[in-house]
């Protein structure tokens, strides 16, 4: 299925999960947020949101410095 991540049109397998997503992207996910639609997904909640058609997910990671 499409879904957009950070912008980006990608394919996906049906029924994957927000944590599904975040591993196949090779992402560390320590220190990101995650929105599905405009819509915070709390980092428990990853393992069970599913993904639909046309989802945007946006993940957001910390910057440190100074």
């Amino acid at each position: 299925m499409k879904i957009y991540f950070n912008n980006k049109e990608i394919c996906v397998g049906a029924r994957v999960t927000v944590l599904e997503l975040l591993a196949g992207q090779n992402l560390h996910t320590g220190n990101v947020a995650v929105a599905v639609n405009n819509k915070v997904v709390l980092r428990p909640d990853w393992e069970g949101t599913f993904l639909s058609e046309n989802d945007k997910v946006t993940v957001i990671a910390a910057a440190y410095g100074g």
